[in-house]
């Protein structure tokens, strides 16, 4: 719900941001009784991801355009395939068409990323999350995405949880003999209702994330065998914690790293450098 809520926030600013204060072109050329349809057609194949929203799009434009949809959300289709429609008054449809071809696009490119991570770990308990590299104003849109295709969402901002990472660790090396330790303390003090997850990148540091209370561990940047033997040692303690991988993954190697054992593989990828699904809209 709180995703939908944002990307509804989204197709506000877009329309604010594309339309000004009206589409003069077609004001001036498209007569007002005009009619017409549009259907939305991919050009190469992928996951499906941002249906919904075309729906929400064209009736702030003018709710007489109907908007009807052909395939399901989160389906796979091949190159060539009507996946939607829209019929209605002719310049409402012209002024979002960029719009709606765009959010489609986005985040179906997303999806299709996703997915192709999230079947490389096919009959493995581990899932594909995403990170917080995305693009500026786009998160909601991005992360909805990812579930579509079959991810789960990291945390959605940076009030979410406690992340303690090696930049955090910097301000507390020379003062405290347990940085890990001292820096936990201070964060259950602070903000005692929310988890905690420590990034560690040697097994010193993982004992150390060990003696405390954390919900989360992150094993950043180790080769798939040195992961193993981590995860070994965090499943002989009997804690209950989330496994974590990240680091340069890619589709080529995240099988790899995901029969280390580990819960989850962070990908940045996924949303910080994904083409868009190619996907046109055809008048009639």
């Amino acid at each position: 719900m709180y995703l939908q809520k944002e990307i509804e926030r989204l197709i506000d600013i877009a329309i604010s941001e594309d339309v000004g204060t009206g589409d003069i072109t077609s004001e001036v050329l498209v007569p007002v009784d005009s009619m017409t349809s549009g259907s939305f057609v991919i050009k190469q194949a992928g996951v499906i991801a941002g249906l919904p929203f075309l729906e929400i799009l064209f009736q702030k434009l003018d709710p007489e355009i109907k908007v009807t949809l052909y395939v399901e959300e989160g389906s796979y289709q091949k190159a060539g395939t009507i996946i939607a429609k829209v019929t209605g008054p002719a310049k409402g449809i012209l002024t979002g068409e960029r719009i709606a071809l765009y959010l489609i696009q986005h985040a179906s490119g997303v999806a299709t990323i996703t997915d192709a991570y999230v079947r490389k770990l096919k009959g493995l308990r581990c899932e594909i999350l995403d990170t917080r590299k995305t693009l500026p104003g786009l998160r909601a849109l991005e992360k909805y995405a990812v579930r579509i295709g079959g991810g789960s969402n990291h945390r959605l901002s940076l009030d979410d949880r406690f992340t303690i990472k090696s930049n955090h660790l910097y301000f507390l090396v020379g003062r405290s003999p347990t940085p890990i330790k001292e820096a936990v303390k201070k964060a259950k003090a602070h903000r005692p209702d929310l988890a905690i997850e420590i990034e560690v990148s040697n097994p010193r540091n993982l004992h150390q994330a060990l003696e405390t209370d954390a919900k989360a561990i992150m094993l950043s940047r180790m080769m798939p065998s040195e992961i193993k033997k981590c995860v070994e040692l965090i499943r002989m303690t009997d804690k209950k914690v989330y496994i974590e991988s990240l680091g340069t993954i890619t589709l080529d190697t995240v099988r790899a790293y995901a029969e280390t054992g580990v819960d989850g593989i962070s990908i940045g990828s996924v949303t910080h450098s994904v083409p868009d699904l190619d996907i046109v809209m055809r008048l009639k």
